[in-house]
């Protein structure tokens, strides 16, 4: 496993405990343990394989996509001290784990990134929160993978069986402003934008804060994007990570060890 830190994603690093595998990156000052645990393929097993091979020959109306996916989707809430972050997250396996931005769970303080003290996830204005541990963080692409300790069979989202195109009718779910899950839509604008290290597809869903992390859908229901975020300055310019990157990090996840932060 190559070791790189969790949370900036650089390889300069100082052995504080190489027997332990225990580092302190130089570049963010984040402590962190690799620790060597079972391949995430057998939770994850073959999901996204077998949603692939589905055949959707039907176009559904906006009402039959959020009563299909909304058992799917959770809020997320990071907590850092006495602060505290909102996002979305979406199930890809039924034993609870889901898929949600690296940026709701990790923050800037001074210029360098903070990891949250810890994650819980609810339904839509739920008082039922349940606690999740973060297992993979890719930061260059703005992903996290979470696993919800409270044992129990998830639904899952399905997967698209192609990137979307330019004028496509798409579909977000996500946490508005932490205020609950609500469903937006919109249209495919572009679909090559860079938005901060990694490549995003445009849309002009109204997402906002809190919305990180959550599903685009196209208009078979099917995930076909992640959001990530948003132009501050233009109302409707905002990204999503494509399928191609989101199945790039799952395949990841099922063949590395996870990185386990302590």
């Amino acid at each position: 496993m190559q070791e790189i830190c969790p949370v900036c994603g650089s390889k300069n690093l100082k052995i504080i405990d190489e027997k332990a595998r225990r580092y302190n990156c130089l570049s963010c000052d984040e402590t962190f343990t690799l620790e060597e645990k079972p391949v995430v393929k057998e939770v994850i097993h073959t999901v996204v394989e077998k949603q692939i091979e589905k055949v959707v020959n039907e176009n559904y109306s906006a009402k039959d996509i959020y009563n299909k996916n909304i058992d799917s989707i959770m809020e997320v809430t990071a907590s850092f001290g006495e602060d505290e972050t909102s996002g979305t997250g979406f199930f890809v396996s039924p034993n609870g784990y889901m898929i949600t931005n690296a940026h709701v769970v990790i923050n800037v303080k001074n210029g360098k990134p903070v990891l949250c003290d810890g994650v819980s996830v609810c339904k839509s204005r739920s008082t039922d929160f349940y606690d999740a541990e973060i297992v993979y963080l890719d930061a260059k692409n703005d992903l996290a993978l979470l696993k919800i300790l409270e044992k129990n069979k998830y639904n899952c989202v399905s997967f698209a069986r192609k990137n979307v195109e330019i004028g496509d009718k798409i579909f977000a779910i996500g946490n508005s402003l932490g205020d609950g899950l609500n469903l937006l839509d919109g249209i495919v604008g572009d679909v090559n934008r860079k938005f901060k290290a990694t490549t995003a597809f445009l849309f002009n869903a109204l997402v906002t804060h809190g919305c990180s992390g959550g599903p685009v859908f196209n208009d078979k229901g099917e995930v076909c994007g992640v959001t990530v975020g948003g132009a501050n300055i233009a109302a409707g310019m905002n990204f999503a990570l494509p399928l191609a990157i989101v199945l790039d990090f799952i395949n990841k996840v099922k063949k590395e060890k996870a990185i386990i932060i302590l």
